[in-house]
């Protein structure tokens, strides 16, 4: 009986380890990006496209991996992304030069999209109500703890100079953790959560590729600095591009056919507001992480230990806030997501005003208070928010629902990523100083607390749900959940 109980876990510790190579990999080059950009000569915008190559990637393949696990299998998509997630890191561990490290970030975004896509239907299939429940939980705390510790992780690795591999060591950890994975997914996937394979099965290669290109031309003049009338002419063939998905996905479903993306959900509105409040949190998030990292380091001098250690108050206040935003959300409702907004909004403009003296030791101490609080409102918001925007979708949606949010969450931080990083190379002159890098950290982080302050304004609108109406019926709505 032990023995059996403990390989029911296998699945799940297959999906901890896929998702921790992945929200790892979305934090962890922030800190990075100073050597390599000192290492390869990356330019301004190539430092700012390594880590959105990634995220770009990732969102754009999610709705297709999705698919495909339906159609190849979802363990031989598990696998096949495992194993091409640690190849692609090392490609990324021997980059030559910054363009060749670019093309393999994108394909680690794909590979680790691949994984994820199967991650959730794993879950579902391998668990049963109260097992499932605690299984989702610690999925989801392994997840955000991950992404936060990202930025510790590469700056210890990097200080610590391991074999002189110096920033290449954080991409070599992913291999061996890729193996484990790889082999725990081939062992412990049964039949029943690997899922009916049917070959047959149509795909929709013309909705997948409508909706990569439009993301990545609507998304690339943020990174790149184009004319005027060729950032006019690109972004609004993307615009085009993604305007065309949603009239094709419309078709699609009208004739009964299988869809990408149920756009019809966009017209509830807690799903949109609940969805634009999601994107602009992530984006405001990873655009921090970024900016900060390349401030203090490239800025300041500052090692990238330093750096990491400097993110421990905000993960701390992270921490702390999810573990109570369950009883917080029992008794304040969706009114927490906007609290937790406007305290992100404010910390936010506190370390704005302080950043002008951020070379001061004194004031780098106090920040770290208003970097708690930070993370305490970042904390306070993913939780209730997600069970907002599902609170309200019908059961035989909620599957798409629940797919539809992680691709809006990569949106959401490859556009914060870009828009940041561009802002903060745009205010450095040719040769700036240090007082040039903090003036330019301030601009940022006055942006990122007015964008917050409106996200705290759009989430005011989220509606109420009935948490006894929600509880009850949560099993019902995972059992029929559609991949």
């Amino acid at each position: 009986m032990t023995v059996r109980r403990q390989a029911s876990w296998l699945p799940l510790c297959a999906c901890l380890c896929a998702v921790t190579m992945q929200m790892i990999d979305v934090t962890v080059v922030t800190v990075a990006l100073p050597p390599i950009a000192q290492d390869l000569d990356a330019s301004a915008a190539a430092q700012v496209w390594i880590p959105t190559a990634y995220l770009l990637a990732f969102a754009c393949a999610l709705l297709t991996m999705a698919r495909l696990g339906d159609v190849f299998g979802r363990r031989f998509l598990f696998v096949a992304g495992a194993v091409s997630f640690a190849l692609a890191s090392v490609a990324c561990a021997v980059a030559p030069d910054s363009h060749y490290l670019i093309a393999a970030r994108v394909a680690q975004g794909v590979a680790g999209a691949a994984m994820s896509a199967q991650t959730v239907a794993i879950v579902t299939a391998a668990y049963r109500d109260s097992l499932r429940t605690r299984a989702f939980a610690l999925y989801g705390a392994v997840a955000g703890l991950a992404g936060l510790a990202g930025p510790s992780v590469g700056g210890l690795l990097i200080d610590l100079d391991v074999g002189g591999l110096g920033w290449r060591a954080i991409f070599l950890v992913n291999v061996p953790v890729g193996a484990l994975t790889a082999a725990l997914g081939g062992s412990a996937l049964s039949r029943r959560v690997n899922g009916t394979r049917d070959p047959g099965t149509r795909f929709d290669p013309i909705g997948s590729a409508l909706w990569s290109l439009g993301t990545v031309l609507t998304v690339y003049p943020i990174v790149v600095d184009l004319s005027f009338l060729a950032t006019v002419t690109t972004a609004g063939t993307g615009a085009t591009l993604l305007a065309t998905f949603v009239v094709y996905e419309r078709i699609r479903a009208a004739r009964g056919l299988h869809v990408l993306m149920l756009v019809e959900l966009f017209a509830q509105r807690a799903f949109a507001s609940g969805c634009t409040v999601s994107a602009l949190l992530y984006g405001t998030f990873t655009g921090f992480v970024l900016t900060v990292s390349i401030t203090m380091q490239s800025g300041l001098g500052k090692s990238a230990t330093t750096v990491g250690l400097l993110t421990v108050p905000f993960a701390a206040g992270a921490v702390l806030a999810s573990l109570a935003a369950p009883a917080l959300f029992f008794r304040y409702d969706s009114r927490v997501v906007p609290g937790g907004a406007l305290m992100l909004s404010a910390s936010l403009g506190v370390i704005g005003g302080l950043s002008e003296q951020l070379s001061d030791p004194t004031v780098l101490r106090w920040v770290t208070v208003p970097l708690f609080f930070a993370g305490a409102g970042l904390g306070a918001m993913i939780a209730p928010l997600q069970s907002t925007v599902v609170a309200g979708i019908d059961s035989t949606a909620i599957g798409s629902a629940s797919g539809m949010l992680p691709t809006v969450q990569q949106i959401g931080s490859a556009v914060g990523t870009a828009a940041a990083g561009a802002a903060l190379f745009s205010g450095l002159p040719p040769r700036p100083t240090s007082f040039d890098y903090l003036t330019a950290q301030q601009s940022v982080l006055f942006a990122m607390s007015a964008v917050m302050a409106f996200a705290a304004a759009l989430a005011f609108t989220l509606p109420r749900t009935d948490h006894h109406s929600v509880a009850g019926e949560s099993g019902d709505r995972e059992s029929r959940r559609v991949h």
